[in-house]
């Protein structure tokens, strides 16, 4: 092995970087877990006695990456006895056939050192389109900022894709993965028993038991956790989940999105959970008609002797209650509204839309606002009309003389 690239060797794990500057890299940052997803690989480098890097292959590479695929587990690693691979289940130490690698980098005999590396892709790749350049250097070296590269190629990877889930802080699918199997075997069937009867109460248990014809409660809780376990691992191995379908279990056309949260972890434990407990818990038996019951009751048996009767001579005359009856309007007839609607139409028509303003030939006499000398007469003596002699004209008032008192024929003495 090439220990001379790595700056220090702590139980068995090799660091290219100091101690110091690990600690800053190892602030908030999670657990990796090899062996969860298809993006996983193998970095294989290879080293002759002198510890010089050698080429490997007709490309002459320096670094072989092998992706962990199931094939590739199958021709690169060596299983012991009694290893199972299974979901969720990795073990924790692997053996590697480095001859075969050795082998298919090129060399057959001699002396060589080699160095394998088991490797979590998040973001970037050793390809001249997946990789990312550093922008800047914060002035304390603390802090780098990096960028992706952007051209037609790299566009049509997943380089973008991985780079945006880590700039907004969102979580790789293949670091919520390892929890889940935790999750599903720390979920105990025998417990949940007990949880009913401490949330719900002893008397709303009996009660469930008695409504759908439960027999055995831990048996049945056992069944449903058993399927909902199963249910899990299918669905976060790309698998279908929904119970009842004819593709349960089987690999799903589409592929499996790189991030994942906890929340859509929930929801789909949720659902999962609703479709064991409708598969396996059983149906009440729900009367969907109505049935008649011949017997008499107790009550109606004894009818006779709980109502009693009275008679009476008082006779009382009911009022008959007057009803209102609401009549309807008839309806006119289309054809005769159309028609008034015309006519109505036609009168407009007929009114000429302007009239002129009359204007008087002359202009409008005034009221004369000299005093009524007869007005003012008839007001001085109490309002009574004066006899008047139609053969000579003349007014005749006893009471005053008439006397001519020069010119311009008689006159009223009613001045004194």
């Amino acid at each position: 092995m090439a220990i001379k690239t790595f700056k220090e060797i702590i139980d068995n794990k090799a660091y290219r970087i100091s101690t110091k500057d690990r600690e800053i890299f190892e602030q908030g940052t999670l657990q990796s877990f090899f062996g969860f997803s298809d993006s996983d690989m193998i970095e294989f480098i290879v080293y002759d006695a002198n510890d010089n890097q050698l080429p490997q292959g007709e490309d002459g590479v320096l670094a072989r990456y092998i992706p962990l695929s199931s094939e590739n587990i199958k021709d690169y690693f060596l299983v012991a006895d009694g290893t199972k691979f299974q979901a969720f289940n990795f073990p924790n130490e692997y053996f590697i056939d480095a001859e075969r690698l050795i082998n298919e980098a090129g060399y057959n005999n001699g002396i060589f050192k080699t160095q394998i590396t088991l490797l979590n892709k998040r973001v970037g790749f050793d390809n001249l389109n997946e990789k990312l350049w550093i922008k800047e250097i914060s002035p304390s070296r603390t802090e780098v900022k990096l960028l992706p590269i952007k051209n037609e190629t790299s566009k049509k990877t997943d380089l973008l894709t991985r780079f945006n889930i880590m700039v907004e802080g969102q979580s790789f699918r293949d670091d919520i993965l390892p929890y889940i199997g935790e999750f599903i075997e720390k979920t105990d069937s025998k417990e949940i028993d007990t949880f009913i009867r401490k949330t719900y109460g002893q008397k709303w248990y009996n009660k469930l038991v008695s409504e759908f014809g439960v027999r055995g409660f831990d048996e049945l809780m056992t069944r449903i956790h058993k399927k909902f376990a199963e249910a899990m691992k299918y669905e976060f191995l790309n698998r279908s989940s929904y119970i009842g379908d004819a593709n349960y279990g089987k690999k799903k056309p589409t592929k499996e999105s790189l991030s994942l949260s906890k929340e859509s972890v929930y929801k789909v434990a949720q659902r999962i959970l609703i479709e064991c407990v409708s598969l396996y818990l059983p149906q009440r038996t729900i009367k969907l008609k109505t049935t008649q019951d011949r017997e008499f009751d107790r009550s109606i048996d004894a009818v006779n002797t709980i109502i009693r009767t009275r008679e009476s001579d008082v006779v009382i005359q009911p009022n008959v209650p007057g009803i209102e009856v609401t009549k309807e309007k008839p309806r006119e007839d289309k054809k005769v509204i159309e028609e008034k609607a015309n006519l109505n139409k036609a009168i407009r028509e007929e009114v000429p839309k302007e009239l002129p303003i009359p204007k008087f030939i002359k202009e409008n006499p005034t009221k004369s606002k000299k005093k009524d000398t007869f007005k003012s007469f008839f007001r001085r003596r109490g309002g009574k009309r004066p006899s008047f002699d139609l053969n000579t004209n003349v007014i005749n008032q006893p009471s005053r003389p008439v006397t001519n008192q020069g010119g311009g024929g008689p006159r009223l003495n009613d001045r004194s």
